[in-house]
């Protein structure tokens, strides 16, 4: 039976995950650029032939099925999953000591209430992975990306307040390169941003709540918001916001060690329908909860929603999460992107910078 219910969830799997299927629930929410062409045809393939060798392996075991064996099969299944998480803790490593770690860990620590923040005072010399390019990234001493390390907020100047994710910090871009340079010195602004790379919308709101207690005078926020966040958002490997009752409250990471349920639950690039409706609910009010801050403050407010698609698959999902608050879709032409990682690069930055400044005149 256990054979047989794993082969009908194969194949059902290479059944239903059409294109429209993996749009929605896999490249939409999980994903900062699309995975190749041929992940959905050798996925949908590898489950067909799943579920055909599992039905094989039914018939050979009902014919050949004994107590003792059903009972050796059964230690075998569970001392697999014991070696399974035996494994990867046995491969597990700092991210920092990975050949190739994440730049907000190469920058940043642990933090209680972020997941992870920026080092202040900390500057760092990084090249790009297959390019010979060096970008210094300069933390100032509230934690923020800025000119450089020195910088030092006027907390009564007229500012432009900057979050989101690796977007909005300028990956890859020295910091004059970066959108949210550019922008403030379009509009004539001290620039203050608090975004900071891999973050939700739930990190980039509190780190927007930090930034108004300092600030008195906040002409404009704004924010980058992907698809990909919804994923993060509803991640419980880090603390996070969720909704109790109708209300935003801070929750405590997973108390869970497992690195079994760390890899299904988190990192699976996956996201159920059941899932992606608490995520779309989440991430709205997360988002609303940001504007009415900002403007509360007598700060203009602007969603930034980049995309990468000329099939704009991901559309439909941004309009209704965006809707009806203040935002705007910039297309960059993936021929503005940088090759080694898909960011924009400076080209796509100032194309940014000129949307933005257009939306918020």
């Amino acid at each position: 039976m256990v054979l047989l219910l794993a082969a009908a969830a194969a194949a059902r799997f290479a059944f239903i995950a059409d294109q429209a299927w993996f749009l929605r629930h896999v490249v939409v929410p999980a994903y900062y650029l699309p995975p190749p062409r041929w992940t959905l045809p050798a996925l949908r393939s590898a489950a067909a032939l799943t579920s055909v060798a599992l039905l094989l392996c039914a018939r050979a075991a009902f014919r050949r099925a004994t107590p003792g064996g059903l009972a050796r099969v059964l230690f075998a299944v569970a001392l697999s999953v014991v070696a399974s998480e035996m494994v990867l803790r046995a491969v597990e490593r700092p991210e920092v000591k990975t050949p190739h770690p994440r730049l907000e860990w190469q920058l940043g620590a642990r933090d209680p209430r972020t997941g992870w923040a920026f080092v202040p005072g900390r500057s760092v010399l990084v090249k790009e992975p297959g390019s010979d390019r060096l970008v210094r990234y300069d933390i100032d001493s509230n934690g923020d990306r800025a000119p450089s390390v020195d910088f030092v907020e006027d907390p009564a100047a007229p500012t432009l307040l900057v979050a989101g994710e690796s977007i909005a910090t300028g990956h890859g871009l020295d910091w004059k390169d970066t959108f949210a340079a550019k922008l403030a010195a379009k509009l004539g602004l001290q620039v203050v941003n608090v975004a900071e790379g891999g973050y939700g919308s739930d990190q980039a709101f509190l780190r927007v709540q930090d930034a108004l207690r300092r600030l008195r005078h906040p002409v404009a926020l704004v924010e980058t918001v992907l698809p990909v966040q919804l994923h993060r958002n509803v991640q419980d490997d880090r603390a996070r916001l969720v909704l109790r009752e109708g209300r935003l409250e801070l929750a405590p990471a997973s108390a869970s060690p497992l690195r079994l349920r760390e890899l299904f639950v988190n990192q699976l690039p996956y996201l159920s329908d059941a899932r992606l409706a608490a995520s779309m609910q989440l991430t709205r009010r997360i988002l609303e909860e940001t504007a009415g801050a900002a403007r509360a403050r007598g700060a203009k407010v602007l969603f930034v929603a980049p995309s990468f698609d000329p099939s704009h698959a991901a559309r439909p999902l941004v309009d209704a999460l965006l809707a009806g608050l203040p935002h705007v879709v910039i297309d960059v032409d993936p021929a503005l992107l940088m090759p080694w990682d898909g960011h924009p690069d400076e080209r796509g930055a100032a194309l940014m910078a000129d949307a933005i400044a257009a939306a918020l005149r």
